[in-house]
């Protein structure tokens, strides 16, 4: 449920965007089964986003109702196969960028044209997007460094 009212902002939706470590390896059945196990707590608690994932280094944007991503991020910091959780950026959002995404996922990991496709596709989106915030553009410019390390 999202509560706001004009000129006095009571908002309840956040995005929030942060990164971590991942303690091993990361393989394809590991990042199958984080998606797996995203998607279909996300579709339940109505929480959507984006991650990415390169050289072990996870990124991630989620929103929804602040209660329930301030909830799930708290899971989060506690999952075992990352470290080093970093809250990068907590905003009150109006509406969604991710409306339709449970959790998008990308991979880094591919060849260096794929890569400098995702890049341009990175500029195209945060260049041409209406419902621009500090946290999306922080989320899009952090996944261009993390392509490009």
């Amino acid at each position: 449920m999202r509560v706001f009212l004009y000129n006095q902002f009571y908002i309840s939706m956040i995005e929030l965007v942060y990164y971590s470590i991942s303690n091993n390896e990361i393989n394809t059945n590991v990042i199958n089964n984080i998606l797996n196990t995203s998607r279909n707590y996300n579709k339940k608690n109505n929480i959507t986003g984006c991650l990415l994932y390169h050289d072990k280094i996870f990124l991630q944007i989620l929103e929804g109702e602040k209660d329930e991503v301030l909830k799930l991020y708290e899971k989060i910091k506690k999952d075992t196969r990352h470290q080093n959780v970093t809250l990068v950026i907590k905003e009150n959002i109006v509406e969604r960028l991710y409306s339709d995404w449970n959790m998008a996922y990308q991979e880094l990991n591919d060849s260096h044209l794929k890569v400098k496709q995702f890049i341009k596709n990175i500029r195209f989106f945060s260049d041409n997007n209406e419902k621009q915030s500090e946290a999306i553009d922080i989320f899009w410019r952090m996944a261009k460094l993390i392509a490009v390390k």
